[in-house]
């Protein structure tokens, strides 16, 4: 499979280029001109299943030097499997510590994850205090589904970034999660009929829905849990990618609009990507 990083944030964008290519991935990163932590930890996630399956994985480097420079910082390159290939130029030069706004690609397991929530709401907290403690709940949901839900032996791949706004005007954080799991189709089917889970569409749908969970366990309400909180420190997008199916929900105040569509590319496991900006 081959597929074509273009532009600002590719991966999420309902569309993106793929091209079959038996027994291998390409990452053609050649135009990429921006990379979200989604499409970072996405990589990672797409790279590493591949490399699981015993295909061949390439990563063609941005031409952008500043782009190739980022893509390294964020350990996507050392994130890659052992034996990838690596096509084109990767500047070089001295890491700058900025552990109080970047984390960098990471594999995620159940045992890490105390230790990540620990960094992540140290960043979080450190920029905008109580306001970081509603956006922590949020990212907390997304980090318990991903070791809950969507359990497999490659782990989960996270990345995140808090913006101060001193550059763009717009503050906010960015937080991305990458499983190579089941799916939420499959998770959900342990609850749900099949005529409720016609598609993988439906099946975002639903998971978005309150009191809704693939478990039988009373462990809380579903996804629709990291809407108790967020959406009241800022305008919260939260996108899902599983299987062929697209979810976008987005939260201002007490009200939420989602939307979940079909898509082209066929996504093993689910992304999630959480999006907000204060008021």
């Amino acid at each position: 499979m081959r597929i074509e990083l273009v532009g600002r944030r590719p991966l999420l964008r309902r569309l993106c280029p793929v091209e079959p290519e038996a027994g291998s991935l390409v990452l053609d990163a050649r135009l990429l001109t921006f990379a979200s932590p989604l499409d970072l930890a996405a990589m990672v996630a797409l790279a590493q299943a591949a490399g699981a399956r015993g295909e061949q994985v390439r990563l063609i480097t941005p031409r952008d030097r500043n782009v190739a420079s980022y893509l390294e910082r964020l350990d996507v390159v050392s994130g890659l499997p052992s034996g990838a290939d690596v096509v084109g130029d990767l500047p070089s030069g001295p890491r700058a510590d900025l552990t109080d706004r970047l984390l960098e690609v990471t594999q995620l397991g159940p045992d890490g994850a105390n230790r990540l929530g620990e960094r992540m709401g140290r960043m979080l907290t450190r920029h905008y205090g109580d306001l970081g403690r509603r956006y922590f709940s949020g990212v907390g949901e997304l980090i318990d589904n991903a070791i809950s839900h969507g359990a497999s032996g490659l782990g989960a791949f996270v990345a995140a970034q808090v913006y101060t706004g001193a550059t763009s005007g717009l503050p906010g954080i960015e937080f991305a999660v990458c499983d190579t799991g089941v799916g939420v189709r499959a998770h959900l089917g342990h609850t749900l009929a099949d005529d409720v889970l016609v598609d993988d569409a439906a099946a975002l749908e639903a998971a978005l829905r309150p009191g809704v969970t693939g478990t039988r366990e009373m462990r809380g309400h579903g996804l629709n849990d990291l809407w108790r909180a967020v959406p009241k420190g800022g305008v919260a997008r939260l996108q899902l990618r599983s299987g062929k199916g697209l979810a976008s929900v987005v939260g201002d105040g007490g009200s939420r609009r989602p939307a979940c569509v079909p898509s082209d590319v066929d996504v093993a496991g689910t992304w999630a990507f959480l999006r907000v900006h204060p008021y």
